[in-house]
């Protein structure tokens, strides 16, 4: 079982955002946050779904993803918010600086702030253990060939199928409802 983490930074801007620019649903929004969002796709890292109880349905699976198990994804994630934080400090990024009650120009984080010395590796891995989320591209929970059998039926059932990101041994690195609902499409 996997997922792949998610880390990000929001910051309070000056203006509004035109929001044409991200999705047509919100045109009339008036957005005033921009975030920076760090998926970090193939994650190294594995967690385990366990059953709590095997008869009852209604009682949820202790799901656990172990985000940053592996210190190869952390030291990933340390890298690429580092990047975000040189980002930060280009002249491209200096209209989104608020002016604070002193005079002092800077950024208004919603949430938590990249630690001010971003060349310290301790810092940084704070910040990405305590700021990770997921992206909802949940992965292997119930593999073929283990759980489901190759025309995706739950093993040992007649017509109880499985078609969702649990089936999927690695994430597709994107999206993957596209994909899950061509896959619904061939089991119908």
């Amino acid at each position: 079982m996997a997922d792949n983490p998610r880390n990000v930074i929001n910051i309070v801007v000056p203006f509004a955002l035109d929001p044409s620019l991200s999705t047509k649903w919100n045109r009339s929004l008036r957005i005033e946050r921009g975030n920076h969002n760090e998926k970090f796709s193939g994650p190294l890292s594995s967690g385990s779904l366990r059953l709590v109880l095997f008869t009852d349905v209604k009682v949820s699976p202790t799901v656990r993803f172990n985000y940053f198990e592996d210190l190869k994804d952390l030291a990933r994630c340390v890298r690429e918010m580092r990047l975000d934080g040189y980002m930060l400090k280009t002249d491209a990024r200096e209209r989104f600086k608020l002016e604070d009650l002193k005079g002092a120009e800077g950024f208004k984080f919603l949430g938590p702030s990249l630690p001010r010395n971003l060349s310290d590796d301790a810092s940084m891995e704070v910040f990405c253990r305590s700021t990770v989320t997921t992206f909802w591209h949940y992965h292997g929970g119930c593999l073929v060939g283990k759980v489901v059998d190759g025309d995706l039926r739950v093993v040992g059932t007649n017509s109880l199928r499985v078609v969702d990101g649990s089936i999927f041994n690695t994430s597709l690195g994107t999206n993957s409802q596209a994909t899950l609902m061509m896959i619904g499409q061939y089991v119908y």
